[in-house]
């Protein structure tokens, strides 16, 4: 993946395109949602703590901690809920409270904290705790002393959270206590902060290996211009970190160099990751010298690909800028749960050139695509990047989240094609989808009870692969969904001339197989003039003759 995105770093600064730098210890917060939220903790002038509140999950995604060690970060970090439950009746009851079945018993909650051993935080946190309220926070202020003072909340934060955290992790967990409690009997917020306070645990586990986490972002109730948790401080941090140096500045003095020609200085180090859609973190690449197989070469870690602090920063930089939101369905797109596709043109990969979403990878909304009409788009638009589509290559390559409890991230793709091919190939795809007799299915309309006749759609490529791994039955449903074809192989039918044939060849004998049972009941279905549900099984009904005639085509 190195290779890939350092191509594309240079693509990049050929194009004038500078990404956003951001500091390699500045990193993002984990995923929230709405059942498990990140809070912010406002500390005040006067009171340790002003109000404890949920975050919006859309600012949850632009805010970053300091974080050089794994689970030492400020200003978000990971706490244990305050106290721990464990037998089932009394997680049945929180349960119950939490989903609003029931009201809260404040006396019942009380006798829960006074428990014995029922105390979440003990000394095994203190060490953990220390540094991120104390050691952190000194570091961050120390950088951003001369911090706009626009941004003067970051400042405040870290002199209030270092005066907390000096007195020892149990201040912290006072404090938090003396405040839930206030709210609680005040009626205010229990269903948000009683997960806060109490954490049902498994009966079956050592409380020390499951005290839960709560996700949480300090920041003050006095800020002026801007607070902490906003885009706009996040920026204003990762300034100063920069300035500071440890961000791509490092460079070796000696004549050695890096797999790209550039400095070796902080090779050592562990390579940034970014955080993707979808699939989340991902690391640029790893090593790791505990897997003997790793020393198949003789070397291992840093000095099996050196690739020094400048090479990893414009890495990091043209992954982010081509997962940039702004650019969901042209650069990037999902193409499942787990796998993302990436596809930009080399020669001007800012144009406006909805790539992904021809692929079938486009923005999740968009229910009403049409293949047509996409390849029709993609094909003008880079014809205005030059006269001849031979001249213009595109670069594509999917990465996947490996399956199980396995957090690494592999690329299971990757070809250049000239413009060209994609307009002849989509040429022929239309023209293949189209080698089909005349069906009209009979199905339900907008209005109950109405009955209209529409006729097989034209598939996108990523979607032959969730076709043809459906099992069929005679009936013409299907609940067994096998894994024989990958995503990317409908790219390579559309895209691999030298290789379609066989593609189609091997594709038009899984599909014969698998669907079986569909074509065989959709021929009893249309002699019988039925109403058909095209709406069931992702419509997959409505593109499978239109595969099946690609496939012979």
């Amino acid at each position: 993946m190195l290779n890939k995105l350092y191509q594309l770093s240079e693509v990049l600064k050929e194009s004038r395109i500078t990404a956003y730098e951001w500091h390699k210890y500045l990193r993002h917060l984990p995923n929230a949602s709405e059942k498990k939220p990140c809070f912010r903790i406002c500390l005040g002038d006067d009171s340790p703590i002003t109000a404890i509140e949920p975050i919006n999950v859309g600012l949850v995604a632009c805010l970053r901690k300091l974080e050089r060690n794994n689970g030492y970060s400020f200003p978000g970090l990971n706490v244990p809920p305050l106290y721990r439950i464990s037998d089932e009746d009394s997680k049945k009851t929180l349960g119950k409270w939490l989903a609003g079945k029931e009201k809260i018993d404040l006396d019942s909650v009380r006798e829960w904290c006074k428990a014995p051993h029922a105390r979440n935080w003990d000394e095994k946190l203190e060490g953990r705790m220390k540094g991120c309220l104390v050691a952190i926070p000194t570091e961050l202020r120390k950088h951003c002393t001369n911090i706009s003072s626009e941004f003067e909340a970051v400042n405040k934060l870290c002199e209030r959270t270092v005066q907390i955290g000096s007195q020892g992790f149990n201040k912290l967990f006072e404090v938090l206590e003396a405040f839930i409690w206030q709210s609680l009997e005040r009626g205010e917020q229990g269903r948000s902060l009683l997960p806060f306070l109490i954490h049902g645990g498994s009966p079956g586990k050592a409380p020390e290996s499951d005290r839960g986490s709560i996700s949480v972002f300090f920041d003050v109730s006095d800020w002026k211009e801007f607070p902490v948790a906003h885009e706009r401080t996040m920026e204003g941090m990762n300034e100063c970190l920069l300035k500071q140096g440890g961000a791509g500045e490092e460079e070796d003095a000696t004549v050695q160099k890096d797999a790209f020609g550039g400095g070796v200085g902080g090779q050592e180090e562990k390579l940034p990751d970014v955080k993707l859609p979808v699939i989340g973190g991902v690391k640029l690449r790893a090593m790791n010298h505990e897997s003997p197989c790793q020393y198949r070469y003789g070397t291992i870690d840093a000095k099996s690909f050196r690739i020094g602090s400048a090479s990893r920063t414009r890495a990091k930089g043209a992954l982010e800028w081509l997962q940039d939101e702004s650019r969901e369905g042209k650069t990037w797109g999902r193409a499942d749960g787990k796998e993302l596709l990436f596809a930009y043109p080399a020669t001007k990969p800012e144009a406006n050139v909805k790539l992904a979403s021809c692929f079938g990878a486009g923005k999740q909304d968009d229910t009403e695509a049409l293949f047509e009409e996409y390849s029709e788009d993609v094909v003008e638009c880079l014809k205005g990047i030059s006269r001849s589509l031979k001249d213009i290559e595109l670069r594509v390559f999917a990465l996947r989240k490996m399956d199980g409890n396995d957090t690494r991230t592999k690329v299971v793709f990757h070809r250049n094609y000239s413009a060209q091919r994609l307009a002849d190939g989509a040429n022929d795809w239309r023209h293949g989808c189209a080698n089909i007799p005349p069906i009209r299915f009979r199905v339900w309309g907008e209005t109950k009870g109405e009955i209209v006749s529409v006729e097989p759609a034209v598939p996108f490529p990523l979607q032959i692969a969730d076709c043809l791994n459906r099992v069929w039955n005679l009936d013409g449903t299907t609940r067994v969904e096998v894994k024989s074809i990958q995503r990317s192989t409908g790219i390579e039918l559309l895209l691999d001339e030298s290789a379609s044939r066989i593609h189609a060849l091997h594709l038009l004998a899984v599909a014969l197989q698998n669907g079986r049972g569909f074509f065989l009941s959709l021929g009893n279905a249309l002699h019988a003039n039925e109403v058909i549900d095209l709406k069931e099984f992702k419509g997959h009904k409505q593109l499978m003759p239109s595969i099946l005639g690609l496939l012979l085509w």
